[in-house]
C-alpha cells in the first residue's frame, strides 16, 4: 500500500535556517493568541511541523516546551497537537526526542483546561502508536510517576486518563513494569488526597487489561478487588461507572484467577444492577453478564473477605439483609440433594411382609421418590419463573419511575425557563416605567422652574 505523503500548502514556504525556523515558530504562536489570526497561524505551524528535517526537530520541540501556563488555552492546546502531529507524520524519527516529548506532554497536566488534558491523552495515544523503537517504559514510567506523586488535582485527572490511554493503544506494553506499579497505584484508592478517583479507576482497569493474566498476582487482586468493589456503592456516579469497568476488565482478563472470585463478586454486583443513573446500570448490567459467563469458582474465593473490608462486608450492606443470597441458597440445595439421593438408594424396609411383595414395595418406593423429585424440581423451576417474572415486573416499575422523573424534570426545567423569561420581561417593564419616571419627573421640574422664573418677572414688571 502506497504511503501517502503530505504536502504544505504553495504559499507557505520552508525555512532555510534554524534562525529563521525559530523565529517563524515563535511568530506563529504568537498569532495563535489572537483570534483575528489564529487559524492562519495554527494552519502555518501545521506545515512547518509536517516538513521538518530530523536536524530541525530538537529546536521545534524546544519552543513548544517553552510555552507556559501565562499563554492563552488555545496556545497551549495546539502545543500539544503538534506533538501529535509529529508523531503521525515522523515516526520513529523522533525516537532519539521521545523523552523531551513525554516531558512536554507532563508539564501540560496541571492544565485547568479539559480540552488542554484531552490533547494530551491524545498525544500520548499517538506517541505510542506511531513511535514503537523506545521501549513502552520510556513513555510509561513518567505518566505512573506522575500519578503517583503528584498533588494536583488537574494533574492527578491528565496522568491517569494519559496513561490509561497509552497502555490501552500499546501494541506491547512492559508487563514486568506494570505489574510493580499495579500495587503502587492501586493504594492510591485508599489515599484520600488523591482526588480524581473516577480516573483512577479507569487506569487500573487498563493495566489489568494489559497484563492479562501474563503472571498475574493472586495476592494483588486479594486486597486489589475488594477496594475497587467499594465504589460500586459510592456517592459519585462517575466513580461508580469506573468501578464497573474495572470489574468487566478483570472478568475478561485475568480468565485463571477471576473465577476464583466469581461468586463473591456476583453478590455485590447483583446488588448493585438497578442503580439510579443509566449509564451506570447499563455498564454493571454488563459486567455483571461477564461475570456470569465464567466458570465455576473455588472455594479460594474466600480469601477475598480475609483482606480489610472484605467482599462479604460489601454484601451485608447492599439493600435488604434478610433477602438469602445465593450462597444461602446453594447451601441449603446442597442440603437436599443428599437427602433426595439416600431415599432413592436405601427405601424404607416393610417389616413382615413376603419376599416378592417387599421387592414390589421397595420399586414402589423408588418409584415415589422419583415423582417427589420430580415435584421438588418441578415446584423449584415454577418458583424459579415466578421469581424471574417478578424481576421482570420490577425493571419495568422502575423504567416507568424514570420516565416519570424524566418527564417531571423536563416540567420543571420548562417552568424554571418559563419563570426566568416572565422575569426578564417583568425586569423590562420596570426599566421602562423607571426610565418613564424619569422623563415625567426631569419634565415636571423643568416646566416648574419655567414658571417660577415667569412668575417673577411679571412681579419685577409690576413693581416697576
Amino acid at each position: 500500500m502506497p504511503s501517502v505523503q503530505m504536502r504544505s500548502s504553495p504559499s507557505v514556504s520552508p525555512p532555510r535556517t534554524v534562525t529563521d525556523l525559530k523565529q517563524r515558530v515563535i511568530a506563529c504562536l504568537n498569532r495563535l493568541s489572537d483570534r483575528d489570526t489564529q487559524s492562519l497561524a495554527a494552519a502555518e505551524l501545521d506545515s512547518i511541523a509536517l516538513n521538518l528535517s530530523p536536524d530541525a526537530f530538537s529546536l521545534f520541540i524546544n519552543c513548544i516546551q517553552t510555552t507556559d501556563s501565562s499563554a492563552k488555552s488555545p496556545v497551549r492546546k495546539h502545543c500539544v497537537s503538534l506533538l501529535s502531529l509529529l508523531s503521525r507524520s515522523h515516526g520513529d524519527s523522533l525516537a532519539p526526542h521521545l523523552p523531551k516529548m513525554v516531558s512536554t506532554v507532563l508539564r501540560r497536566l496541571r492544565d485547568p483546561d479539559t480540552s488542554v488534558r484531552a490533547a494530551c491523552a491524545t498525544a500520548s495515544v499517538d506517541m505510542t502508536t506511531n513511535i514503537t523503537e523506545p521501549p513502552f517504559s520510556v513513555l510509561a514510567g513518567p505518566m505512573i510517576e506522575a500519578l503517583i506523586h503528584d498533588c494536583d488535582a488537574n494533574a492527578q485527572i491528565g496522568a491517569a486518563v494519559c496513561l490509561a490511554a497509552a497502555v490501552d493503544a500499546a501494541d506491547d506494553p512492559d508487563v514486568e513494569q506494570l505489574q510493580k506499579a499495579l500495587p503502587k497505584i492501586g493504594k492510591l484508592l485508599k489515599s484520600e488526597g488523591f482526588k480524581a478517583k473516577p480516573e483512577l479507576l479507569g487506569a487500573i482497569g487498563s493495566v489489568i487489561g494489559a497484563i492479562g493474566g501474563r503472571n498475574s498476582d493472586k495476592a494483588v487482586l486479594d486486597w486489589l478487588l475488594p477496594n475497587v468493589l467499594e465504589f460500586l456503592s459510592s456517592d459519585d456516579w462517575h466513580a461508580r461507572k469506573a468501578a464497573a469497568e474495572a470489574m468487566a476488565r478483570v472478568a475478561t482478563a485475568e480468565e485463571e484467577l477471576a473465577p476464583l472470585y466469581k461468586k463473591a463478586c456476583l453478590g455485590v454486583l447483583e446488588s448493585r444492577r438497578f442503580d439510579k443513573v443509566k449509564p451506570v446500570r447499563e455498564r454493571m448490567n454488563h459486567t455483571l453478564s461477564l461475570w456470569k459467563q465464567l466458570g465455576d469458582d473455588s472455594p479460594d474465593s474466600s480469601s477475598l473477605s480475609k483482606s480489610g473490608k472484605g467482599i462479604n462486608t460489601l454484601k451485608s450492606k447492599e439493600k435488604n439483609p434478610n433477602v438469602p443470597t445465593g450462597s444461602k441458597l446453594n447451601d441449603v440445595e446442597d442440603e437436599l440433594r443428599p437427602l433426595g439421593t439416600k431415599r432413592v438408594l436405601f427405601p424404607a424396609k416393610p417389616s413382615k411382609v413376603k419376599e416378592n411383595r417387599s421387592n414390589k414395595s421397595q420399586a414402589v418406593a423408588v418409584v415415589q421418590s422419583g415423582d417427589e423429585e420430580e415435584e421438588s424440581s418441578s415446584s423449584s423451576s415454577f418458583r424459579r419463573k415466578n421469581a424471574e417474572e417478578e424481576l421482570s415486573l420490577i425493571r419495568n416499575q422502575i423504567t416507568q419511575i424514570e420516565k416519570q422523573q424524566s418527564s417531571l424534570l423536563d416540567l420543571f426545567q420548562r417552568f424554571m425557563e418559563s419563570s426566568q423569561n416572565e422575569m426578564q420581561s417583568l425586569g423590562r417593564r420596570v426599566r421602562c416605567l423607571e426610565t418613564s419616571f424619569s422623563v415625567l419627573s426631569t419634565d415636571l421640574l423643568v416646566s416648574r422652574t419655567l414658571t417660577q422664573n415667569g412668575n417673577h418677572k411679571r412681579n419685577a414688571h409690576l413693581q416697576n
